[in-house]
Protein backbone atom coordinates (compact mmCIF):
# COMPACT_ATOMS: atom_id res chain seq x y z
CA UNK A 1 0.00 0.00 0.00
CA UNK A 2 0.98 3.82 -0.78
CA UNK A 3 1.13 5.25 3.10
CA UNK A 4 3.57 8.53 3.81
CA UNK A 5 4.41 8.97 7.21
CA UNK A 6 0.92 10.44 8.21
CA UNK A 7 -0.78 7.26 6.90
CA UNK A 8 -2.48 9.18 4.38
CA UNK A 9 -3.81 7.18 1.40
CA UNK A 10 -1.89 8.99 -1.48
CA UNK A 11 -2.42 8.94 -5.28
CA UNK A 12 -1.69 5.61 -6.85
CA UNK A 13 -1.80 4.56 -10.61
CA UNK A 14 -3.47 1.28 -9.44
CA UNK A 15 -6.97 1.26 -9.96
CA UNK A 16 -7.24 -1.83 -7.68
CA UNK A 17 -5.39 -0.46 -4.78
CA UNK A 18 -7.97 -0.15 -1.57
CA UNK A 19 -9.32 3.65 -1.88
CA UNK A 20 -8.79 3.68 -5.56
CA UNK A 21 -11.74 4.49 -7.85
CA UNK A 22 -11.59 1.11 -9.52
CA UNK A 23 -11.79 2.58 -12.87
CA UNK A 24 -9.13 2.71 -15.87
CA UNK A 25 -6.88 5.20 -17.32
CA UNK A 26 -8.59 5.97 -20.89
CA UNK A 27 -6.64 4.53 -23.31
CA UNK A 28 -4.01 6.71 -25.01
CA UNK A 29 -4.55 7.50 -28.53
CA UNK A 30 -1.93 5.40 -31.24
CA UNK A 31 1.08 7.26 -31.71
CA UNK A 32 2.30 8.30 -35.63
CA UNK A 33 5.77 7.36 -34.92
CA UNK A 34 6.22 8.25 -38.87
CA UNK A 35 6.89 11.59 -38.00
CA UNK A 36 10.43 10.29 -35.98
CA UNK A 37 11.73 9.56 -39.44
CA UNK A 38 12.08 12.94 -40.02
CA UNK A 39 15.14 12.72 -37.51
CA UNK A 40 17.07 10.77 -40.35
CA UNK A 41 17.66 13.72 -42.50
CA UNK A 42 20.03 16.15 -40.41
CA UNK A 43 21.86 13.01 -39.35
CA UNK A 44 22.48 11.75 -42.88
CA UNK A 45 22.96 14.83 -44.68
CA UNK A 46 25.56 16.48 -41.74
CA UNK A 47 27.22 12.89 -41.91
CA UNK A 48 27.84 12.55 -45.40
CA UNK A 49 31.05 14.82 -46.07
CA UNK A 50 31.44 14.14 -50.15
CA UNK A 51 28.15 16.17 -49.97
CA UNK A 52 29.40 19.77 -49.01
CA UNK A 53 33.23 19.05 -48.62
CA UNK A 54 33.70 21.98 -51.31
CA UNK A 55 33.95 25.72 -51.47
CA UNK A 56 31.60 26.68 -53.71
CA UNK A 57 28.86 28.30 -54.38
CA UNK A 58 29.46 31.08 -51.83
CA UNK A 59 27.25 32.63 -50.12
CA UNK A 60 27.94 35.95 -48.48
CA UNK A 61 31.50 35.45 -48.65
CA UNK A 62 31.05 32.14 -46.77
CA UNK A 63 32.26 28.65 -48.26
CA UNK A 64 29.52 25.93 -49.10
CA UNK A 65 30.89 23.83 -46.70
CA UNK A 66 29.88 26.34 -43.36
CA UNK A 67 26.90 27.66 -44.68
CA UNK A 68 25.73 24.35 -45.53
CA UNK A 69 25.84 23.22 -42.46
CA UNK A 70 24.84 25.79 -40.70
CA UNK A 71 21.32 25.85 -42.70
CA UNK A 72 21.20 22.22 -41.22
CA UNK A 73 20.86 24.02 -38.15
CA UNK A 74 18.00 25.58 -38.94
CA UNK A 75 16.57 22.98 -40.26
CA UNK A 76 16.89 20.71 -37.78
CA UNK A 77 14.96 23.15 -35.34
CA UNK A 78 12.45 23.25 -37.82
CA UNK A 79 12.41 19.59 -38.08
CA UNK A 80 12.10 19.26 -34.33
CA UNK A 81 9.38 21.71 -33.98
CA UNK A 82 7.05 19.79 -36.35
CA UNK A 83 8.13 16.13 -34.98
CA UNK A 84 7.20 17.64 -31.45
CA UNK A 85 3.43 19.32 -32.50
CA UNK A 86 2.68 15.94 -35.08
CA UNK A 87 3.54 13.25 -31.97
CA UNK A 88 2.78 15.34 -28.61
CA UNK A 89 -0.14 14.44 -26.58
CA UNK A 90 0.18 11.04 -27.79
Amino acid sequence: MAYDASREDRFTRDPDAPGGTGRRPAARHETNTGWYWLFALPFVFTLLPFIYNRTSPELIGMPFFYWYQTVWVVITGVIVYIVYTRTRGA
